[in-house]
């Protein structure tokens, strides 16, 4: 009789041990699977913030060129870099293309074209350019001067125009479409995330 209810102890003692260690991993992968969701819901968030920024800035830009060049709305509206040259000039527009933007030193958002726009996130020279850094400040800039850290996101911002004028859809049209791409990947995902935010910016101030 003892040695029959020494191995009933026994049995008892193993399955409790296989049950707790079955809710332990259990509780683990929920644990590991809810900081993964955590995770990726703020890098989300982080994303729509560093996209809605890159939208501000090519409207602050526009706004930025209709202040300076108030005299020649039509000609300097989307003029690139604020250069007076757009006055009563046509030329030195800002070209449909791929930008990064960034502060110059007069602090003022600028745009910088990089002369390879097909190559996607995956690909270590896409990141590279369109990284999007961390300053002193803890704030978001992909200026180059100013880094102290590297966080996972890149964005990048495409520029196309909408036909006004009948002819073709270029920079001498008075719509310009802006997509503000943020890219990054976590350890929830294997590949990329990507958020892309749109905004039309019209010159309705050429009249």
């Amino acid at each position: 009789m003892k040695s029959s209810k020494s191995w009933t102890t026994i049995v008892e003692a193993v399955i409790a041990m296989l049950i707790i260690i079955v809710w332990i991993v259990w509780v683990y992968k929920i644990y590991t699977e809810s900081l993964k969701i955590s995770t990726t819901t703020e890098n989300r968030i982080k994303a729509i913030s560093i996209a809605r920024e890159g939208i501000e800035v090519m409207q602050n830009i526009r706004d930025t060129n209709w202040v300076l060049f108030w005299a020649d709305p039509k000609n300097c509206w989307n003029v690139k870099d604020y250069n007076v040259s757009c006055l009563w000039n046509d030329s030195h527009k800002i070209p449909a293309w791929d930008y990064k933007i960034y502060k110059g030193v007069d602090n003022r958002w600028k745009l910088f074209s990089w002369s390879i726009s097909w190559l996607d996130y995956s690909t270590w020279a896409y990141r590279n350019e369109y990284e999007v850094k961390l300053d002193i400040n803890w704030l978001y800039t992909q200026s180059w001067w100013i880094t102290s850290f590297k966080p996972l996101f890149t964005r990048k911002i495409e520029i196309s125009y909408i036909d006004t004028n009948w002819w073709t859809a270029d920079e001498n049209d008075e719509k310009m479409l802006v997509k503000s791409i943020v890219s990054w990947a976590d350890n929830s995902k294997m590949w990329f995330y990507t958020v892309t935010l749109e905004n039309l910016l019209t010159n309705w101030k050429k009249d």
